[in-house]
């Protein structure tokens, strides 16, 4: 549950801070007192915030401690000195290899920092960019195999950031982190095929879904619909991107076959109530029900208009290639 998380920009409740640096709370609490390490704000009631400045340095000050330093002699330092004692500690950074590596981008400050020392980062994947949140990801055009989102608490704004197309053309998975949401979200994210893990989670655990993608085969059948199991079915994924089904559009005018164009229409109207039913209000386990098992329906009918479409444009030869970047998944 997450009723006892305030939605506070940037404001993480000790349960969050626990989860996502890996300190138990009572450490915490004994580290604060004892040594001071950091000084959250307070709530009217008492309770303890921290901003993401405290996230950062308790990850730098865990990071240390686990590698074997007192926890007295790390717990006073400023920022920078903590974080030229971890690269001295870690070593001179290696040079990267240049064989094909898996890209990873990361989006959470605390995250980043325990992914960037790892004892050991596999050959074959880079760190090519961490980012503070999803905006500033999205900003920098980056591109990524792998991207992964820390998140303190799951809630729906999140999952609609998530399900941004701009996310899907930039990243060809994407992974979310975090410490509390409901288990209707969590399921949701499943149908949309965004994998999760709660933290605290090792960062060698987030690399096997790099390094071991699982394969999800598309099942076209049609679902069973009971109004008190929400689905976890993933829903196939796009095979045109928007920009695609525009270009077949304006090709269909030239020809005396206007399939393309019926076609991209079908599939267009189809795309959008797949992502509104996404978006719908649930006010009850009920409703939750029905609009996972609408998404999961439509998709399935998106996806076989699309396949449909591929046979009309191979038959025909027709030139749809459109850009790497603006394909779903492109990277």
């Amino acid at each position: 549950m997450t009723t006892n998380i305030e939605p506070m920009p940037n404001r993480y409740r000790i349960g969050a801070v626990s989860r996502l640096t890996g300190i138990p709370t009572d450490t915490l609490r004994m580290w604060e007192r004892r040594y001071g390490v950091v000084e959250p704000t307070r709530t009217e009631k008492g309770g303890r915030l921290y901003s993401q400045e405290d996230v950062t340095r308790l990850t730098l000050i865990k990071t240390l401690v686990d590698r074997g330093h007192a926890i007295g002699t790390v717990a006073r330092l400023d920022d920078a000195d903590l974080r030229q004692r971890l690269a001295q500690t870690r070593g001179a950074a290696p040079t990267q290899a240049t064989n094909t590596r898996h890209r990873v981008c990361i989006v959470g400050e605390a995250l980043a920092l325990r992914a960037r020392h790892a004892e050991a980062l596999p050959e074959s994947i880079e760190i090519a960019g961490s980012y503070t949140d999803l905006t500033q990801f999205l900003e920098d055009q980056a591109r990524c195999d792998l991207l992964i989102l820390e998140l303190p608490f799951l809630d729906a704004d999140s999952v609609r950031q998530l399900q941004d197309p701009a996310l899907r053309e930039r990243a060809g998975r994407i992974l979310v982190v975090y410490a509390f949401a409901p288990s209707t979200l969590l399921k949701q994210l499943q149908r949309l095929q965004i994998d999760t893990e709660r933290a605290p989670v090792s960062i060698e655990h987030l690399w096997q879904h790099l390094l071991t993608p699982a394969a999800r085969a598309v099942d076209t059948a049609a679902l069973d619909f009971d109004p008190n199991v929400i689905t976890t079915e993933p829903a196939p994924p796009r095979i045109f991107s928007t920009a695609q089904l525009a270009a077949l559009s304006d090709i269909s005018t030239t020809l005396k076959c206007e399939c393309p164009h019926h076609l991209s229409s079908m599939i267009e109207t189809l795309t959008a109530f797949e992502e509104y039913s996404t978006r719908c209000e649930n006010q009850s386990r009920q409703d939750a029900a029905l609009h996972a098992y609408l998404h999961v329906m439509t998709a399935k009918a998106r996806w076989l208009m699309e396949m449909a479409l591929e046979k009309l444009i191979e038959v025909e030869g027709l030139d749809t290639e459109a850009p790497s970047d603006e394909r779903p998944g492109g990277g």
